[in-house]
């Protein structure tokens, strides 16, 4: 397990450095603006917790890995509802009816969004449970980096707007932290397990094709945040024409 653990961590440090996260921290733009791409994480947090509820856990077990990833799924699974809490906050309501919510949900830019869950979904449906776990493993990786740039985001949006931001904020960064597998001594006992040559293989391919995935999603928020940015500056400047 020890080469899978560190190839997440590299691939940790490289996410760490997509231009999506320089964006998050560049105080010259409004921080709701920093966070106007939000819409499009609802597929990938929704989905996650789906996934967590069907396909990372299975009841009953007697595999230990496997009673670990069955704690943890309930500690993941409900943190969409903290992010649809937000978008009420941050007011980012692109759709007024259920059909163009749909289209949005489903469309183009949404795409790469609901990729990681159809990558998380593949390498682990079914999987070995140490497989599973280097799957959960990344989400754990990306959700680190993330929420580590957004809490102060949501910070800079409270000191604005005196609303508390709880899936952006302090609240999931700090859920996120305090994970039980996460703990010294369960990260211990990962670094033990001695994997056999198929499971590495299968654990180190789905640690690379989700962590693409992550990525990708992550530059499609990007270029949906400058694009609704870009339409922004346009109005203002019809506006102020007219």
């Amino acid at each position: 397990m020890q080469q899978v653990l560190a190839l997440i961590e590299t691939k940790k440090q490289e996410f760490a450095n997509l231009p999506l996260f320089s964006f998050m921290q560049n105080q010259s733009i409004h921080p709701k603006d920093r966070l106007c791409f939000a819409p499009l994480i609802v597929p990938l947090a929704m989905g996650f917790g789906e996934l967590c509820n069907y396909v990372f856990r299975e009841e009953p077990t007697t595999n230990k890995v496997q009673a670990l990833l069955n704690r943890h799924t309930y500690e993941e699974h409900f943190h969409w509802q903290w992010l649809l809490e937000d978008l009420e906050k941050l007011d980012l309501h692109h759709c007024s009816k259920l059909t163009d919510a749909m289209l949005f949900s489903f469309g183009d830019a949404t795409l790469k969004s609901r990729n990681v869950c159809y990558q998380l979904h593949h390498h682990s449906f079914q999987a070995d449970p140490v497989v599973k776990f280097a799957a959960m493993q990344v989400a754990e990786a990306t959700a680190n980096v993330f929420f580590n740039v957004s809490q102060p985001v949501a910070l800079e949006l409270k000191a604005i707007t005196g609303k508390e931001y709880r899936y952006f904020g302090m609240c999931h960064l700090h859920e996120e932290e305090h994970h039980h597998i996460n703990t010294p001594n369960i990260v211990s006992f990962f670094q033990q397990i001695e994997l056999n040559d198929q499971q590495r293989q299968q654990a180190l391919l789905a640690v690379e094709a989700i962590f693409t995935a992550y990525t990708e999603a992550m530059i499609s928020f990007l270029d949906f945040a400058k694009q609704q940015m870009s339409i922004q500056q346009t109005k203002i400047m019809v506006e102020s024409v007219n």
